[in-house]
């Protein structure tokens, strides 16, 4: 089979330590390029990665016959970058935030369609372990109620462009809780939504109450001491709490009267899954191949690009992520940045 060879716009934490390696992980797939605005940075990344040619620019990039290429540069230049790539004929693989606005992101998924070319967001933490393992226990189980809340520190290593985003983290990692919960409970419209604000004027907490199909709320801290982030699926058959973070589900079925020894069972039961899932993450971590579901996502975008098999993040959810984030701002007063694609 002829090498899918990919180009990497951007070169960044996230496309160094989830993209790059993902991609090279995969039989007949050459990382073949690179490119950032620091040539520098680009060129250490060559070196690091094996990757044999630093473009000069993006039109320097995308003229080096490659299938596909890689975003991961800041949220405001996706649509520009990505529409550019797709019109020039390749396929791309592009970070969240997909795009600033609805306009943005509608024009992104039309130009996916026009040229006939694959375009994935990276909604990674559903193709993750742990996300796997909740479709296996709760298949066939329809859900009743999804519960995600975000706890962020400042403390953690965060983009450092990340100020200049409306409601800042907000912006930039609301869409992991969002795509999850899409997944889960199908389309959501922002039923309420509320937020207080740090001295800074970044929110400190938002609470948002969604309705649809399956009701669900989410709940955002972004000056918590520490960082969690987790997602609570109701099932008929039992509850599914979901450790991002940790790339854990922790389950627990019915505990019928919930008498004592149906206490006892669940909590062995949640025990068990927590210390099973932590070792089995913590070894990955340790050996450097813990990707939280960027490698079961990149390799299924691969796939489709080759024609074996749909895109992997459906272009509906992607841009109902985008539009549910601008609903989001809306409600509570952040005004939505103006399209510039």
């Amino acid at each position: 089979m002829t090498a899918f060879r990919v180009g990497i716009i951007g070169p960044g934490w996230v496309s160094t330590d989830r993209h790059v390696p993902s991609f090279q992980q995969i039989p007949d797939v050459e990382v073949a390029a690179v490119y950032d605005r620091h040539p520098e940075r680009a060129a250490a990344v060559s070196a690091t990665f094996g990757i044999a040619r630093v473009a000069s620019s993006i039109d320097d990039l995308l003229s080096m016959g490659l299938d596909a290429v890689a975003i991961g540069t800041p949220p405001w230049s996706h649509a520009e970058l990505a529409i550019q790539a797709l019109e020039r004929g390749h396929h791309v693989f592009c970070e969240k935030p997909m795009a600033m606005n609805i306009g943005e992101a509608e024009a992104m998924a039309a130009a996916a369609g026009r040229n006939d070319r694959t375009l994935t967001i990276s909604h990674n933490f559903t193709f993750s372990r742990a996300g796997r393992k909740a479709e296996r226990f709760l298949r066939g189980s329809p859900l009743s109620y999804a519960s995600a809340v975000q706890l962020s520190s400042a403390q953690r290593r965060l983009p450092t462009w990340y100020r200049d985003l409306p409601a800042g983290l907000l912006f930039d990692e609301a869409p992991h809780l969002l795509y999850t919960l899409l997944r889960w409970c199908g389309p959501l419209q922002v039923a309420a939504a509320a937020a207080t604000w740090q001295e800074s004027g970044e929110p400190a907490v938002v609470e948002v109450l969604f309705s649809g199909a399956v009701p669900a709320r989410a709940t955002m801290v972004f000056d918590a001491p520490v960082s969690e982030w987790h997602v609570t699926l109701v099932g008929g058959r039992g509850v599914v709490d979901l450790d991002l973070f940790r790339d854990i589900a922790v389950r627990i079925g019915s505990d019928g009267p919930h008498g004592a020894r149906d206490i006892l069972r669940t909590s062995a039961s949640l025990v068990t899954d927590h210390v099973v899932g932590f070792a089995s993450s913590g070894l990955l971590l340790a050996r450097h191949r813990l990707r939280w579901g960027h490698d079961a996502l990149i390799r299924s975008f691969v796939g489709a690009c080759r024609g074996a098999g749909s895109n992997p993040v459906p272009l509906d959810e992607a841009v109902g992520v985008v539009r549910l984030t601008g609903d989001i701002l809306d409600s509570i007063g952040v005004g939505v940045p103006a399209s510039r694609a």
